[in-house]
This record gives structure tokens, C-alpha cells and sequence, in this order.
């Protein structure tokens, strides 16, 4: 296998691990017809959407909390492995309750406690691998997230072709009160196979997904005995930039020869060049022994004056707050350390994500196909979420050839896109009439901006992600750190969305 093919097995791997994370919440949002009619009899059949968001989003920050707080001593294989398996079962249950037909509160209980199952196994999924591929080639991380994206993409393309296919291809009838109709009771069999397949495809996918991290662990394993990934000390060798004294010589392992031949500075799968890394790694032998020697007498000298030295004051990045330290939490002075380090990518990527979920699909989804644009374009809901995760792989993939590291652009950035926000107030919703003065009636400059608002989504929290750990000393910490701060972002977006319906006028 030559590098190029190694740097590919990789990526994919990565890629399919990403679409793992986030398959039952995207299978949930193409099966919204299939709550929708379970809930039926209870308060929650107009909003369980919300109530879903909610709940997903709150037990996913708690689990992300302790997953982040014991990322030191973590069991990286252990955990994905309990939490791909996790996600299986999850799938299963759904999958049985559209085949057993439940319904009522029954059906709500078991939904919601299944959702909170999932939203923890991916709390623990998300944190190890964020730490994972921090500590390889920035293609990685890209892979990771372009996983998640192509979830969305797959979902919410699915979700256009049914309403296609039941349905047929509307004129412009179709707005957002329609999308809230319950299915004719002839096509409830329909309705519940088209679940049924959904999860069990899903659940499928689960499975191929844990044969793929045990491929990957395999393949990142770092000792002899194959004991695969287990914590931040197993990828201390994965460091390709070792700056400190080596104690003895030893020849690169197959696990360095991997990572120091792949691309550093970009995820592009560009072939590496063969003739220069084996130049390289021919002398890495004797320049590791002459260092060797000159660092043995440079510490047997230093060693004559050490009781001399003066003692070292504590750095102010390494010192944790009183308070933090009063609690008795162990742990906090390698998170405080690392959060100093990268502290403009993790506002980055809490922003980014906060003002996305604002908007989408709060807010955008509220908007109806206006009866005076040219063209009216039909179904715009179904395609706006298509277009929005379209647009989010694409920013994502972007990151290939548009890379960039500087906290201000990336800021900047996240300012421009603060412009999206009041031009989505101007589009028509059921609340606002179309012949009002200031609103945009144009479903296809509706539909860009939100093509727009995906790809900068994308580009923005990728970018962060694959720079930030570069400047942390603890790259696999600061990995799981800016994972922790996309979610904490949700979170912020989703209580910022109620304001922002009000302002549109809809309760």
C-alpha cells in the first residue's frame, strides 16, 4: 500500500465514522411524517421537532461535559466501540416500534428515551474522535466532518424523493402548513414500512461503521502487541513535530513512517513525494545518535548544577483558577492550559454553530413559498434542508483547496455571516403577507442564501477545527476541546431561535 493509498484508507474510514455520529437524529428528521402520526394523541404532534432539538442538544453537552473532563484517561477504542453499538440498538428499537406499530405515549417514551441514549453514545463518539484526528493530517478531521455533512445530505435527499414519489411534484401549493399533515389512514402501512426500511438501512450502516473503527484502530496501533488506541499517552508518537531531547536511538516505526509521510499543511490526497521522505527517513539513524550523545553530556553537566538552579515560577497558563482548583477537579489545569492555547477557535467554532442554528431550521423553515416570485419554486421546505446540508459537505471539502489558520479572517468571517440573520426576517412566513413593503419575494434568492448559509457553516467550523489543535500542546485535548464548543454552540442557537421567531412574528 503506498502512502497516498494509506492517506485514503484513512480518510474514509474517518468520513464513515462521521455519518455514524449523526444517523439517528438525521433518520428522525426524514421519518418527521412517521412521529408526527405517533404522536398524534399527545400535546407534542406540532412540536416534538423542538422538543427533540432540545432534549438531544442538552443530554449531548451533559455527556460532552464528562466525556471532555476524563478525555485524559481515556479508553478511545472502548468508547466508540460502546458507543457505535449503542447507536445500533437505538436504531433497532425505532425500527421495531414503526414494525409493532406503537403509538400515543408509549411510542413518545420510547422515542425520547431512545433519542437520549443516542445523543450520550455520540457524546462520547464525537470527543474521542475529535481528539484522534487532531493528532493526524488535517484530512482527517475534514474526512470527520464531511461524515457528518453527508448524513444530512443523504437524509435530507431521501426525504425530497419520498415527498416526490407519495406526493408528486408540486406547482407552488406546497408551503409549510401542508408539511404538518397527517398521512390518509389507507397509507399508515406505507408510512410505517418506509420507517421500517429507513432504521434498518441505518442500523446496517452501524454495523459497517464498527468493522471500519476496528480497521482504523488496527491501523493506528502503536505497539507490537496490537493494543490499538487507548489514550493520550498511546499517540504521543504520532507527534510529528518533536521538538524535545530523544533518549535513545530508534528506527521511525511503521505508525511514524505512516504519519510523517502524509501531507501536513493540506488534506488534499496529492501523492506524496516518495524520493525526498526516503532520503529523509535513511538519515533519521545517525542524526538521532549524535543527538543522543551531545544531549547525554550536556545532562550529565547540567546535572553537576542543578542543586544551584533557582526554582521556576509556575506560568500563568499552567496555573488554574482558585476556584476551579477548590472543586477538587484534577483534570482542570490541562483544560484551562489547553482553552488559553486555542481559546479564539473554540469562540469560533461556539459562534459559527450558534448562529446557524438560530436561523436554520427555526427560522427557515417558517418560510412559505411566496406567490409573487419568478419562478415559485414547489416542496421549498424539503429543498431548502437539501440545498442547507448540500452546501454544508461542500464548505466542508472546500477546506482541501481554501484552507486558512488566521483566527481574525475566520472571525471576520463569522461577522459577515451575521448579515444572514435579518435578510431571512425579510422573506415571507405564514405570519407576514407577501404584498407587505418590506419583504423579499423571491423563493430563489431564498434558497442561495441558505446554500450559502450551509457552505459557510461548513468551511467556517472545518477550518477551526483542523487549525486549532495546531497551536495546543495537548493536540488531542484541544481536538475533543473544539468539539465541545461546536456543541455548546447548538445550544446557544437553539435558545437564540425563540427571539428571533418572535421578531418574525410567530409564536
Amino acid at each position: 500500500m503506498t502512502e497516498a493509498q494509506r492517506l485514503r484508507y484513512l480518510y474514509w474510514r474517518f468520513n464513515v465514522l462521521g455519518v455514524a455520529t449523526l444517523v439517528v437524529w438525521n433518520m428522525c428528521i426524514v421519518s418527521s411524517d412517521f412521529f408526527r402520526y405517533e404522536f398524534r394523541n399527545t400535546p407534542f404532534r406540532d412540536n416534538f421537532e423542538s422538543v427533540f432539538s432540545i432534549l438531544s442538544n442538552t443530554v449531548n453537552l451533559a455527556a460532552l461535559c464528562y466525556a471532555l473532563y476524563t478525555q485524559p484517561k481515556a479508553d478511545h477504542d472502548r468508547r466508540i466501540k460502546n458507543g457505535l453499538l449503542a447507536t445500533i440498538s437505538v436504531l433497532s428499537t425505532i425500527f421495531l416500534l414503526s414494525v409493532c406499530g406503537g403509538e400515543g405515549w408509549a411510542a413518545l417514551t420510547i422515542s425520547l428515551l431512545a433519542l437520549c441514549v443516542a445523543a450520550v453514545a455520540a457524546a462520547y463518539i464525537q470527543c474521542s474522535i475529535f481528539g484522534i484526528a487532531a493528532l493526524l493530517p488535517p484530512c482527517c478531521a475534514e474526512g470527520y466532518m464531511s461524515g457528518q455533512a453527508i448524513a444530512g445530505t443523504l437524509a435530507s435527499g431521501a426525504q425530497l424523493i419520498t415527498i416526490f414519489l407519495d406526493r408528486g411534484a408540486s406547482t407552488g401549493e406546497l408551503d409549510h402548513a401542508r408539511s404538518k399533515l397527517l398521512p390518509p389512514m389507507d397509507d399508515q402501512w406505507r408510512l410505517r414500512l418506509r420507517t421500517a426500511v429507513y432504521f434498518l438501512v441505518a442500523a446496517l450502516f452501524l454495523v459497517m461503521s464498527v468493522v471500519a473503527w476496528t480497521q482504523l484502530n488496527t491501523q493506528l496501533a502503536l505497539h507490537p502487541a496490537g493494543g490499538g488506541v487507548q489514550s493520550q499517552d498511546g499517540y504521543a508518537r504520532l507527534e510529528t513535530d518533536n521538538s524535545g531531547d530523544v533518549d535513545e536511538p530508534s528506527q521511525p516505526s511503521a505508525a511514524d513512517v505512516l504519519v510523517t509521510s502524509m501531507l501536513e499543511d493540506s488534506p488534499r490526497l496529492a501523492r506524496a513525494n516518495q524520493m525526498a521522505f526516503s532520503s529523509t527517513a535513511a538519515d533519521v539513524e545517525p542524526r538521532l545518535s549524535v543527538r543522543y550523545q551531545s544531549s547525554r553530556t550536556e545532562l550529565q553537566d547540567l546535572a553537576l548544577e542543578e542543586s544551584h538552579l533557582p526554582i521556576p515560577s509556575a506560568d500563568p497558563v499552567d496555573t488554574v483558577p482558585n476556584w476551579l482548583a477548590s472543586l477538587g477537579l484534577t483534570n482542570a489545569q490541562q483544560l484551562y492550559k489547553t482553552f488559553a492555547e486555542i481559546s479564539p477557535y473554540v469562540y469560533i467554532c461556539a459562534i459559527v454553530m450558534g448562529q446557524t442554528l438560530a436561523v436554520f431550521p427555526p427560522l427557515t423553515e417558517a418560510i412559505i413559498s411566496s406567490p409573487l416570485s419568478t419562478p415559485r419554486i414547489g416542496n421549498l421546505t424539503a429543498w431548502h434542508f437539501f440545498l442547507f446540508n448540500a452546501g454544508d459537505y461542500l464548505g466542508r471539502l472546500t477546506t482541501q483547496w481554501l484552507s486558512c489558520s488566521s483566527p481574525r479572517v475566520l472571525h471576520g468571517a463569522n461577522g459577515a455571516r451575521m448579515l444572514l440573520i435579518p435578510a431571512f426576517l425579510l422573506f415571507p412566513t405564514l405570519a407576514t403577507s407577501p404584498q407587505a413593503v418590506l419583504v423579499i419575494n423571491s423563493d430563489v434568492l431564498f434558497l442561495f442564501l441558505v446554500l450559502l448559509l450551509g457552505w459557510s457553516n461548513g468551511w467556517i467550523a472545518t477550518a477551526a477545527l483542523i487549525a486549532g489543535p495546531l497551536q495546543a500542546s495537548n493536540k488531542e485535548l484541544a481536538g475533543s476541546l473544539l468539539g465541545f464548543a461546536l456543541c455548546v454552540g447548538l445550544v446557544i442557537g437553539a435558545a437564540a431561535s425563540y427571539p428571533l421567531l418572535l421578531m418574525a412574528g410567530i409564536s
